[in-house]
C-alpha cells in the first residue's frame, strides 16, 4: 500500500511540474471566478490573495509544490 501511495504522489508531482512548466500560461495563474462560488470562503480568500501576487512567484510556488510531491513519494517508497 505504501508503494502505491508513493507512486501516486510521484505521478501527481510530475503532472503538476509538467503543467506548470509547459502547459499553463500567464493568464492561468489569475483567479477569475466570483467570490462565494465554491462555498469555501477561506480557500477563495487565499486564492484571491495569491492572485494579486506576481505570476512568477505563483509559478515558483507551483513548481515547489510539484517537487514536494515527488520528494514525499520517493520518501514513502524508500
Amino acid at each position: 500500500m505504501e508503494t502505491f501511495i508513493g507512486i501516486l504522489a510521484i505521478t501527481w508531482g510530475i503532472f503538476i511540474l509538467y503543467s506548470s512548466l509547459f502547459k499553463m500560461k500567464k493568464r492561468d495563474y489569475k483567479n477569475h471566478s466570483p467570490v462565494g462560488v465554491s462555498g469555501y470562503f477561506e480557500f477563495e480568500f487565499l486564492f484571491r490573495l495569491l492572485s494579486k501576487s506576481p505570476w512568477r512567484i505563483i509559478k515558483g510556488l507551483t513548481i515547489l509544490i510539484g517537487f514536494s510531491f515527488v520528494t514525499v513519494g520517493t520518501t514513502i517508497i524508500m
